[in-house]
């Protein structure tokens, strides 16, 4: 708790102008009950953050997929939620992440159970609930598969049942706006406001800093899955294989996205904290340390020397 607070202090003295991007229902129902900023807003993003660092924390240990056990995952995946200013609110990414990682440990949770359709149902119908607050989470169905070619033996009827699981929240929802004469508003909030192709906003400077710092971190999680893999065992190392996925599913929804934001390379932030813990975990502690320090006054940096400017 302290760690999110420090990380995001500038949210309470800076001021910052912002929006969210990428129309959701959900998430457009959500601001307007508590809004997208003030206390509340702001409250209610860091009490997901420390949900999400146990459920990343929960997941690395149960499957053993760290070499030691520690609370690494959990620390750097707040740290990769706290890097940029865009990632500082309560953001649609921010609130779909906590589904995103509900679906993961529902999909861990299949490897070896010969049966488990409701597990595989849940994978998808908690992807779709992602999609009703930041519409791109809807790619995540490439990870959904390839999880599942990687975990299990190729059953087309699982394979239909985590897409029926993926657009049920979607069909619930549309029928409930059907009822109600709106079929039409569902249809433009959900899909028709979100669809684009290659549709990316400017931002000068400052973004191809912090566009740099995040490609840089994909390259070097890329080069070291020698190091993440050694030393697992075989279950281990399938798991660990599929937050690759998430990676491609990210690329893949930015390419369709309309007026994507800073803030899609919110949904980075379980697979980057996963593979940063790992490398951590294999440092020596002084440059450990030293490494994260910097890190950490790397991420203040760029929330405070714009404000100042």
């Amino acid at each position: 708790m302290f760690y999110i607070l420090l990380l995001r202090f500038s949210v309470f003295v800076a001021d910052f102008t912002w929006s969210p991007s990428g129309e959701g229902l959900l998430s457009n129902r959500l601001y307007e009950w508590i809004g997208s900023q003030g206390f509340l807003a702001q409250a209610v993003a860091i009490v997901l953050l420390v949900v999400q660092g146990f459920l990343i924390n929960s997941i690395v240990i149960r499957n053993r997929l760290a070499n030691e056990t520690n609370l690494f995952p959990g620390v750097f995946y707040v740290l990769v939620s706290c890097m940029i200013p865009d990632f500082l609110y309560l953001s649609p990414v921010l609130i779909g992440n906590t589904f995103v990682l509900i679906a993961i440990i529902e999909l861990f949770s299949t490897y070896k159970k010969p049966s488990c359709a409701d597990r595989i149902f849940n994978v998808g119908f908690w992807i779709g609930v992602a999609g009703l607050f930041y519409f791109p989470f809807l790619f995540y169905i490439i990870f959904i598969i390839a999880g599942l070619n990687i975990l299990r033996a190729f059953k087309i009827r699982e394979r239909l049942m985590s897409v029926i699981g993926l657009l049920s929240p979607f069909f619930l929802v549309g029928l409930y706006f059907f009822a109600i004469d709106q079929f039409d508003f569902f249809w433009e909030t959900q899909f028709t406001n979100n669809l684009s192709f290659f549709s990316f906003g400017g931002g000068g400077v400052n973004m191809y800093v912090k566009g740099m710092l995040f490609l840089v971190l994909i390259i070097y999680v890329i080069i070291g899955n020698r190091t993440y893999f050694a030393k697992r065992n075989f279950q281990s190392q399938k798991k660990i294989s599929i937050l690759y996925w998430i990676l491609v599913s990210v690329l893949a929804g930015a390419a369709f996205q309309k007026n994507i934001a800073f803030e899609h390379l919110l949904m980075l932030a379980p697979p980057l904290g996963v593979f940063l813990a790992f490398s951590f975990s294999e440092m020596k502690s002084q440059w450990s340390e030293s490494i994260h320090f910097l890190m950490v006054i790397g991420a203040l940096a760029l929330q405070f020397v714009p404000w100042l400017l």
